[in-house]
């Protein structure tokens, strides 16, 4: 759904005065070749539109559900996860990435391996 040339999304809402900046950073970011949709989000996403969103495949978000890592509904025999679980999802993951990251640039610093610009 988003490609692969996005490295990383930003998700609202963004009310009136937040959503150009946004809009803007968003343009900028895929350049002006860009084709770009607009389409509201609906409150309950399907496995597939979860998994666009946190940039996974669906079978890893079916495993989360079916781990109780992210809470789901059955409608009949599909699964609808709720896009605020999907977001906080999204958000949890984004900050453990983050100091991850943080600290493996910590242990390359302390080590030597690191150089400073």
């Amino acid at each position: 759904m988003f490609g692969d040339s996005i490295a990383a999304v930003t998700f609202g809402p963004f009310d009136a005065e937040h959503a150009p900046i946004a809009l803007a950073r968003v343009l900028d970011d895929l350049g002006a070749d860009a084709v770009v949709t607009f389409a509201a989000v609906p409150p309950l996403l399907t496995v597939g539109q979860a998994a666009d969103v946190l940039g996974s495949s669906r079978s890893h978000v079916a495993r989360l559900i079916d781990t109780g890592a992210l809470p789901a509904e059955f409608h009949g025999l599909h699964r609808r996860v709720s896009r605020a679980d999907v977001s906080a999802l999204a958000d949890r993951q984004d900050r453990i990435r983050t100091q991850v990251l943080d600290n493996l640039a910590d242990l390359s610093r302390r080590e030597g391996l690191y150089d400073e610009f």
